[in-house]
Order: C-alpha cells, then structure tokens, then sequence
C-alpha cells in the first residue's frame, strides 16, 4: 500500500512539474501596433516666467486592438512623454507635452489586459497626418 502512495505521489509531482512548465511557457500572442495614422497639434500655453511656450497633443482615429488601452507617447528625443487613456473605439487625445517640430515621437498602448502593443514611430509635425519616422 505504501509502494502505491509513493507512486501515485511521484505520478502527481510530475504532472504538477509539468503543468508548471507549460504555463510559464505559454504563446506569445502579439498585439498590433497602434494605428499607421496620428496627428499632432500644437497650443500656447503660459511658460511660468510671463512668456508663453508651444506644447503639442496626440491625436489618434479609432483603432478597434486599443479599446480602453493606455496610450503612450515618447518623444525619443527629448527623453519624455505622456500617457493618455483611450475610448471605446480606441481613439485618443494625449495631454499636451514639450516637443520641437521634427522630433522623434513613438506611441504604442497597454491593453487593460496588460498585453503592450509594438510601438510606431511618428515625426512631430503640425497637421492631420503626421508621417512615419524616416529610417536609420
């Protein structure tokens, strides 16, 4: 009887072993990246020093894979960015940030089920369509 429990407990720890692996191991399930559209406009606001200063806010059309994601975006050149929420339909308004005509900006979003999407890179410029980063 002893012989049988030893062997079903050895037959259980591998299976349990197993599991483990297995679900460390899962698929990777890649998440689109953000829609190949983004625009950016610019605004004046108060400097703090009596002056005023451009700033600029992202703007993203309705893309389905963002539903209330997290919108992140980064202006590489500059070392900082800014996180905005998305609505039902994936489209997004950033909160205004610092930038200069031409800079580098990635956006890429977090679903709420924590799955990050690959990020698109975007030049910084004024209008309805910012174009895509030139390559390396």
């Amino acid at each position: 009887m002893n012989k049988l429990r030893l062997r079903i407990a050895r037959i259980a720890l591998a299976l349990g072993v197993a599991a483990l692996c297995w679900a460390c191991n899962a698929p990777f399930i890649p998440i689109p990246p953000p829609g190949r559209t983004a625009s950016f406009s610019t605004q004046l606001v108060p400097d703090g020093a009596g002056g005023q200063k451009t700033v600029w806010i992202a703007h993203g059309e309705a893309y389905a894979p963002a539903s209330f994601a997290r919108i992140f975006v980064f202006d590489t050149d500059r070392g900082a960015g800014v996180i905005a929420q998305a609505l039902a339909d994936g489209s997004y308004t950033s909160p205004p940030m610092d930038g200069t005509a031409g800079d580098r900006v990635e956006i890429s979003f977090e679903t709420p089920a924590a799955a990050v999407s690959a990020r698109v890179c975007f030049q910084l410029v004024d209008g309805p369509s910012a174009p895509l980063c030139p390559s390396p």
